[in-house]
């Protein structure tokens, strides 16, 4: 598996996935880091799955949160899995990125046609 790190924190803190909006148009995830609050904003997303940090011991130590809390995987991640599957349609796209966000307990794969926003939660 390979990645890239998008986004870091200070690596004495913590990430947790605390909430998650998805409306068909947006996928807004909401983190807490250190306390404070961001949103990752994803537009249209292609697809997405939460799951428990332990069903993704694959990912690990490459994309463990020591080294940050936003990847982009760039091979061997969810997308090359589903590949496999003879009804996944999207197989042959190449536009499609895919990203992992890692929180302490939960941690949420996208499959995106861009690039996230991340802001400060202001809420």
């Amino acid at each position: 598996m390979k990645s890239e790190v998008l986004e870091v924190f200070n690596p004495v803190g913590t990430t947790e996935v605390i909430n998650l909006n998805f409306d068909v148009e947006f996928l807004e995830i909401t983190i807490s880091v250190d306390g404070e609050n961001i949103d990752v904003i994803f537009e249209e997303p292609a697809g997405f799955r939460v799951l428990d940090e332990g069903d993704l011991l694959e990912f690990w130590p490459d994309c463990s949160m020591s080294i940050g809390w936003l990847h982009e995987i760039t091979s061997g991640g969810w997308f090359d899995l589903e590949k496999n599957r003879s009804g996944f349609l999207s197989s042959d796209s190449s536009d499609i990125i895919e990203y992992l966000i890692v929180g302490v307990n939960y941690c949420v794969s996208i499959l995106a046609w861009e690039k996230p926003r991340v802001q400060q939660n202001t809420r």
